[in-house]
C-alpha cells in the first residue's frame, strides 16, 4: 500500500500547549510521516464557552494505514495524552481530528472524512491555509481562502510560531 496524506488538526486548552503539541506530534510520528506544521493559533473557545482560550494548529501527516485504522490509533493517542474531555466542545489536554484524506470522502459510524464542520472553523481553515494554500475542500473545492471570505465566525485572537513548539 503507497502512503496517503492527512490533514489533521490538534487542539488543547488544558495544560502547555507547548508540550501537548509535541507529545501528540510524537505519537503521530509512529503511525506515519509528519512532515509539515502549520502556525499554532491561540482562539476563543467554541460551543461551551467558560473555559480557557485554545491553541490549535494542523498536521500534514503522510500514512500507510486507512481512515478505520488511523481513527482507532488517534483516540489510543488521546487517550496516552490524557485528553480528559468530560462535556462536549468542553476543556480538554488533546484533541486529534482527521479533517482530510487527500481528496476523498469517508463516513462510518465513527469518522466522516472530511471533517463536517471544518470550513465553519478559522482556527481549522488558517492553519491549513499555512501549509496547504491551493488545497480545494473535496466537497465542495472551494480553496482555504474561499473558504476562509465565506466564514460567518471568527475565533482567533492571535497566530504564533509553530517553531516555538521545538
Amino acid at each position: 500500500m503507497y502512503p496517503t496524506s492527512y490533514y489533521i488538526a490538534l487542539g488543547t486548552n488544558v495544560g502547555d500547549y507547548k508540550n501537548n503539541f509535541s507529545k501528540a506530534v510524537f505519537e503521530l510520528n509512529k503511525i506515519g510521516n509528519v512532515s509539515k506544521i502549520a502556525n499554532i493559533y491561540k482562539s476563543k473557545p467554541y460551543g461551551y464557552l467558560k473555559q480557557n482560550f485554545f491553541y490549535n494548529t494542523i498536521v500534514y501527516l503522510k500514512s500507510e494505514i486507512l481512515p478505520n485504522e488511523l481513527i482507532k490509533k488517534i483516540r489510543l493517542i488521546e487517550k496516552k495524552l490524557q485528553k480528559n474531555k468530560r462535556i462536549i466542545n468542553g476543556p480538554r489536554k488533546i484533541d486529534l481530528d482527521i479533517i482530510f484524506w487527500d481528496q476523498k470522502k469517508f463516513k462510518n459510524n465513527n469518522l466522516i472524512i472530511p471533517h463536517p464542520r471544518a470550513q465553519e472553523r478559522d482556527f481549522v481553515l488558517f492553519p491549513l491555509l499555512d501549509i496547504a494554500p491551493f488545497f480545494r475542500h473535496p466537497v465542495s473545492k472551494l480553496t482555504m481562502k474561499e473558504l476562509i471570505k465565506n466564514l460567518k465566525d471568527h475565533y482567533i485572537i492571535e497566530k504564533l510560531s509553530y517553531r516555538n513548539l521545538f
